[in-house]
């Protein structure tokens, strides 16, 4: 009965943590066409085809859905783009600048604890920032210096990220090409997400 109990968890475990990776993020877009103090995270998630007897049917493809977004804190009251509040897969939290009159060092704190370091690799250069967790470290860089359409994480161990726009110098809608391996969290994609809109957008 002991080692019955011991597989029963070892399972639900098993299927647990594979329902937790079931979803790869995909988007991110402005909730408003005009405004960009708001935005949208989607995720595709797998079909569920195991309730047809179709030989024919597309078990690949994949649907998109709303997973996260991030905004404003002070949206409506103050034009602050320093401080933002963001939920991703449940779990909640800040995106905040270390310091107000610098926009080089930023830090996401999520309320369960999780703590994400963004600072610049170099002074004054937007363009390439350094993402950490104190456990997982990544290179984040614009792949143009002149044109920010196009964001890059290509580490030789933990796989890629990749962000584009799907219309040139617009950036409101935004395609993710997500490639990372497991040892990646959540906040950490979160990051590199936020960095590369951020950057580009107007701040109106």
């Amino acid at each position: 009965m002991r080692f019955a109990h011991i597989g029963f968890l070892l399972t639900v475990c098993c299927l647990f943590a594979i329902s937790a990776q079931a979803q790869t993020l995909s988007s991110v877009s402005t909730r408003w066409s005009d405004s960009f103090v708001e935005w949208e995270i989607y995720a595709t998630m797998p079909t569920d085809t195991t309730e047809t007897d179709d030989p024919d049917a597309d078990s690949e493809t994949p649907e998109e859905e709303l997973y996260g977004e991030f905004k404003l804190r002070w949206l409506n009251v103050r034009n602050d783009f320093s401080e933002w509040d963001y939920e991703l897969g449940g779990e909640r939290g800040t995106i905040r600048q270390k310091w107000k009159d610098d926009l080089t060092q930023w830090e996401l704190r999520s309320y369960s604890g999780n703590i994400v370091s963004m600072r610049t690799m170099w002074a004054n250069d937007l363009t390439e920032w350094r993402v950490t967790d104190n456990s997982v470290t990544l290179n984040l860089k614009s792949r143009w210096k002149n044109q920010l359409d196009e964001w890059l994480v290509d580490d030789a161990t933990r796989g890629r990220f990749y962000l584009y726009t799907f219309a040139q110098n617009d950036p409101r809608d935004w395609a993710i090409e997500d490639r990372l391996d497991g040892s990646v969290s959540e906040p950490m994609k979160l990051a590199l997400i936020f960095l590369a809109v951020f950057v580009t957008s107007p701040k109106e």
